[in-house]
């Protein structure tokens, strides 16, 4: 498993209590370093590695079984979320799945409420992030080249959206 811009690690040392697959995070430098104190708490520092790097512009690797990409999103525009998703399906093995958790909007982007605003913070945050549709994940993850795409609604205000490699 990769886990693109994964934080502090706690979505990678939950994936680990649950699986024996080993993993890979991808962050930058600083946010790695505070990862691998949190991943050594966790003893489980024989199964997943932080790798320093910058998801716009460095390769992820390759033969993953599964792309675990949270809460970044949001913060890239249109045209880096879709280069994202073709970095994702380039580093996953023929039949691997990526998932994406964020904040996803129904298509007329009023709803959920809270993605809605967080685009606004997005808007005054960032270059060019924002809260995006189910469509436009969509979209993206066909561009790149994946299948059998769906959103999943989650309980609270994000959700996921999949795809399969094809």
């Amino acid at each position: 498993m990769l886990d693109v811009g994964g934080g502090s690690g706690a979505y990678s040392i939950a994936f680990a209590k649950a699986n024996r697959a080993s993993q890979l995070r991808f962050s930058t430098a600083g946010v790695c370093r505070i990862a691998q104190r949190h991943i050594e708490n966790a003893g489980l520092a024989d199964r997943v590695t932080t790798r320093a790097g910058d998801l716009r512009t460095d390769a992820f690797g390759e033969g993953y079984d599964l792309v675990f990409v949270s809460a970044i999103c949001h913060m890239l525009s249109p045209e880096e979320n879709l280069e994202l998703m073709r970095k994702c399906r380039a580093s996953l093995r023929a039949d691997g799945r990526v998932i994406i958790q964020d904040f996803i909007l129904e298509a007329d982007k009023t709803a959920p409420t809270s993605a809605a605003l967080f685009a606004l913070n997005m808007l005054v945050g960032t270059a060019a992030g924002s809260s995006y549709s189910a469509e436009e994940y969509g979209a993206w993850l066909e561009r790149a080249g994946f299948a059998d795409v769906r959103h999943v609604r989650l309980p609270g205000h994000t959700g996921l959206m999949t795809g399969k490699k094809s």
